[in-house]
């Protein structure tokens, strides 16, 4: 087990060079707050691939593969696509400056994953040693008025084969996207890390976190956005 979150994020690092293939988004979720002092920070965050990062369009159903036997879940998002290359800095970050960075945010969906089923009760320090816990991200609809503070407003949801199981909202007690998008260029930057154009950036589940099975099918819904639906399917030896 890594001693901290340092140790968790070098184990990430070794992670993704021996992984075969390019980084294509990030997911950013919150530390418990018994947590925060222990580990000294709220936040944690994890790579997405290219091949598990996919667009969705309305009407579609988008499919994402994961472990059989892992754990598996899904959570509604919202997600922040980059319009541009964001080059690590040794000075922090301010979220006006972040802004003209921004290409679109969207109505999104993490399908949570890992080998490990009880991952999430082990803690942080496995999550951020595991890729976040993350087999990939959905990415639907933009929201549109997101830059004259309508995202503060948005209520979100997440139905699991049409029954709504969870409710919430886009911005929280932790914050809401641009505050999580802020925390990891600071962070990434901290590891040398700048983020790219056309990147995904998710900003932490809002409506919790939600258990589902292989064939079952997930959507994440947003005020003034078509839902955004993801059915999941089982991941084979050579995905």
């Amino acid at each position: 087990m890594p001693a901290g979150l340092p140790e968790a994020y070098a184990i990430q690092e070794r992670s993704i060079a021996l992984w075969p293939d390019e980084i294509a988004g990030w997911k950013v979720a919150a530390i418990h707050p018994d947590l925060r002092t222990e580990l000294k920070s709220d936040r944690m965050s994890g790579p997405a691939f290219s091949r598990s990062v996919i667009r969705v369009q309305p009407g579609e159903i988008g499919e994402i593969p994961v472990i059989a036997g892992g754990f598996i879940a899904v959570e509604t998002e919202i997600g922040i696509v980059l319009g541009g290359d964001i080059a690590p800095r040794s000075t922090p970050w301010t979220k006006p400056e972040l802004q003209p960075f921004i290409a679109g945010i969207h109505l999104a969906m993490e399908i949570a994953g890992s080998p490990l089923p009880t991952i999430n009760d082990i803690g942080p320090w496995a999550i951020v040693s595991d890729f976040g816990n993350n087999s990939g991200i959905a990415v639907g609809a933009e929201i549109k008025g997101w830059d004259s503070g309508a995202i503060d407003q948005l209520k979100t949801a997440m139905r699991i084969d049409g029954r709504t199981i969870g409710e919430g909202a886009a911005v929280g007690v932790n914050g809401g996207p641009l505050d999580a998008f802020l925390f990891l260029v600071n962070h990434l930057a901290a590891r040398n890390r700048g983020l790219k154009k056309g990147d995904v950036v998710i900003a932490g589940a809002t409506t919790g976190v939600h258990a589902i099975e292989i064939g079952q099918l997930g959507e994440a819904v947003c005020d003034g956005c078509p839902p955004l639906a993801v059915r999941i399917a089982e991941r084979s030896a050579s995905d």
